[in-house]
């Protein structure tokens, strides 16, 4: 196994472990819990057998495994930063009806 194998089958367990402890502390919801369980879970797996994604990348079309995790990484990330603008907005939106029934208060 090679050290950048190691490093990431490290993160990747301390990744899970923090997952647990986001959804014993009910930080997570499950259904998200379930996406990065999953997540790290395939990171992990990638980590100990890398020749699976190489595999799967001749199965899609792509040269290199390392690609393919390149391109689903972006995937992934565009999708996040998604996610956090529309919660952003949504926040956003609250902030402003408090602050407005809080001035129509006073």
């Amino acid at each position: 196994m090679e050290v950048i194998q190691i490093i990431i089958l490290i993160f990747g367990l301390f990744a899970l472990s923090r997952v647990f402890t986001n959804l014993s502390h009910k930080n997570l919801e499950k259904i998200e819990a379930i996406f990065w369980m999953l997540f790290w879970t395939v990171v992990i797996f990638i980590a100990i057998f890398p020749e699976t994604i190489s595999s799967a990348a001749k199965i899609l079309g792509v040269k290199r495994g390392v690609d393919l995790a390149i391109y689903f990484s972006i995937v992934v990330l565009s999708y996040l930063i998604f996610r956090l603008y529309a919660q952003i907005s949504n926040i956003e939106k609250n902030i402003t009806k408090i602050i407005r029934t809080v001035a129509i208060k006073k």
